[in-house]
């Protein structure tokens, strides 16, 4: 089962809607899916106005989505999204354009791992406060512990408007790193669907307020290597989740709830 097929068998259940004309089902579904995330992302208050980025591949293709530059994500919907290459050419018409900065990063992890299907990445401030200190990740919470050897670090060469530092940024993602400290910047993690993307966000941004408290209050608890280890697989392999009849019983949880808030997202 691939991620696709795992997220479309819990994800709109009651949501779904057919795919438009013109549009394959595979498409449609990543469609929702990611116009999700962007309403989620609004919601818990991670958005800068219209920048950053969340891109998504389409299933069994070298197509990714990614939102419209001028938008706001409370505004986003499946319709609006863009379809573009690897290379940043659009197959998508729309009175929008694609901010050039968001390809870059976002092209640099896709070609790099194209098991990291979907890419969220915010200027969300306790992660980018992280970013602005010259300590590393340190895992200081139960959720944290999925970052254990995970964490790749980027320093700052300016707006990214070219593609000279896609090699760092990927000797950065290396082969099992799955979050980036954009240092001086901010946050970027990605996963096999947009529900991992998110809930590894979530977790990070958390680590990072509770690390930056503890610096502040005084000497960090460190977690033993080990049980860090153990967490992390404990996440990664599910047995966190036990009981649970899906992967991240957040994620539709979440849906239901923006879902709530404003239907237009499955437009």
């Amino acid at each position: 089962m691939n991620a696709y097929t795992q997220v479309e068998n819990v994800r709109f259940q009651t949501t779904l809607t057919p795919a438009p004309s013109g549009i394959t089902q595979d498409e449609w579904s990543a469609r929702l899916d990611l116009a999700a995330c962007y309403r989620m992302v609004c919601m818990y208050g991670w958005t800068s106005v219209v920048y950053n980025h969340i891109t998504l591949r389409i299933p069994n293709t070298d197509h990714l989505l990614i939102n419209p530059f001028g938008l706001r994500y409370d505004e986003i919907r499946a319709s609006d999204l863009i379809r573009i290459d690897l290379d940043g050419n659009s197959y998508s018409e729309s009175e929008w354009s694609v901010n050039q900065a968001g390809y870059v990063i976002h092209s640099a992890v896709h070609k790099a791992r194209p098991d990291l299907h979907c890419v969220l990445h915010t200027h969300e401030p306790y992660s980018q406060a992280l970013c602005a200190t010259d300590t590393d990740v340190i895992p200081v919470t139960q959720e944290g512990c999925q970052f254990f050897e995970r964490v790749g670090y980027h320093d700052y060469e300016g707006i990214v408007l070219d593609g000279s530092e896609a090699p760092r940024i990927e000797d950065a993602l290396g082969e099992k790193n799955h979050t980036l400290v954009l240092k001086n910047h901010g946050l970027l993690t990605a996963g096999d669907s947009c529900a991992w993307a998110f809930i590894r966000h979530q977790a990070f941004i958390r680590n990072a307020d509770v690390q930056l408290r503890a610096m502040a209050a005084g000497k960090i608890n460190q977690i033993s290597p080990d049980v860090m280890r153990k967490t992390r697989q404990q996440f990664e392999g599910g047995d966190a989740q036990a009981g649970a009849k899906i992967r991240h019983p957040e994620w539709p949880a979440l849906v239901r709830q923006i879902d709530q808030l404003d239907p237009t997202w499955k437009e």
